[in-house]
């Protein structure tokens, strides 16, 4: 499938999640949530490709970024934004680890 693929799908598990912890401020969290992942997936991948980095590391760095970026752009605690950060993320990783396991 083509990489681009992985990208809609990581956005089509984790934005729904997202809006529903930004239930009042659910446009602005729909444009966070997305301007997020056009920076960590992309820079992800690059990382997965080009170096030796263990992906958990990897994944971990991203829900840490991603938590950064909820917590400062949705003005919220940061409790809230790495809550948010390390279930969207855990769970568009755990869907990615069942489908290249089971499905490809």
């Amino acid at each position: 499938m083509p990489i681009w693929f992985y990208f809609i799908l990581t956005l089509a598990l984790e934005l729904p999640i997202v809006l529903l912890f930004f239930k009042k401020e659910w446009k602005y969290a729909l444009l966070i949530g997305f301007l997020l992942n056009l920076f960590t997936w992309p820079l992800l991948h690059i990382l997965i490709y080009y170096t030796d980095i263990d992906i958990n590391i990897l994944e971990a760095g991203v829900a840490i970024a991603e938590g950064i970026g909820y917590t400062i752009f949705m003005r919220c605690k940061w409790q809230k934004g790495f809550g948010v950060s390390i279930l969207v993320n855990g769970f568009s990783y755990g869907a990615g680890l069942l489908i290249n396991t089971y499905l490809l």
